[in-house]
């Protein structure tokens, strides 16, 4: 089944026209799923598991404004579950965002690019105690950053990307909960964080594909 449908793309992506000419549109898109697990033994010589599991989505477009300028929007959304269970332990985390971004193309080896680009960003994050006595936390988050990486224009209508340095500014404002608001123990606060950052992915590559028409 998955040689049939890297195949069906392989077709899709050889139909016609060329990767990234002025008016070329372009839709992206990446999954990341990720499952670990951490056995151990309680105070009561119990077996226990913790699992977490991280899972992220994104969608975008982008529209070449000219020959190697690309102008584009991103949805995002991703979900952590670190052995939840509601009322009882862990924690559910879950962030919605999108951003606006601008990726100008280098010529390299043939089909091969280097980008450098700009963007900018918000995000909405909500995470969930399992325990009804610990933290809750909701926030929102604002970036601008640029970022460099490597496109990989496989044929005519598809393309393979990976971000591998960025730096960006973030501002950033959360609330916290804890406790229930029915009850005295319950408290809630909220601050605010600007930070700058700089980051090198080289040994955790992440892939968008694109499909380009």
């Amino acid at each position: 089944m998955k040689n049939k449908i890297l195949t069906a793309i392989a077709v899709m992506a050889s139909l016609c026209g060329y990767a990234q000419t002025k008016g070329t549109s372009a839709v992206g898109f990446g999954i990341n799923s990720q499952t670990s697990k951490y056995h151990y033994k309680d105070a009561s010589g119990a077996d226990k598991t913790d699992e977490n599991k991280i899972n992220s989505y994104s969608l975008g477009y982008g529209f070449f404004i000219k020959d190697n300028a690309k102008l584009g929007v991103d949805l995002n959304y991703g979900r952590n579950e670190n052995s939840y269970e509601a009322n009882v332990s862990g924690t559910k985390t879950e962030t919605y965002g999108f951003g606006v971004n601008y990726q100008y193309y280098y010529p390299l080896i043939k089909k091969l690019y280097a980008y450098a680009g700009g963007n900018v960003s918000y995000s909405h994050s909500s995470a969930e105690n399992g325990s009804t006595n610990a933290e809750d936390y909701k926030g929102n988050m604002y970036s601008a950053g640029v970022q460099g990486g490597i496109t990989w224009f496989v044929s005519k209508r598809f393309a393979l990307e990976t971000s591998l340095l960025s730096a960006a500014a973030t501002y950033s404002k959360t609330e916290r909960t804890s406790g229930s608001a029915t009850v005295a123990q319950g408290y809630k606060y909220s601050y605010t964080n600007f930070n700058l950052s700089s980051t090198g992915s080289l040994n955790n590559l992440g892939f968008k594909i694109y499909l380009l028409f």
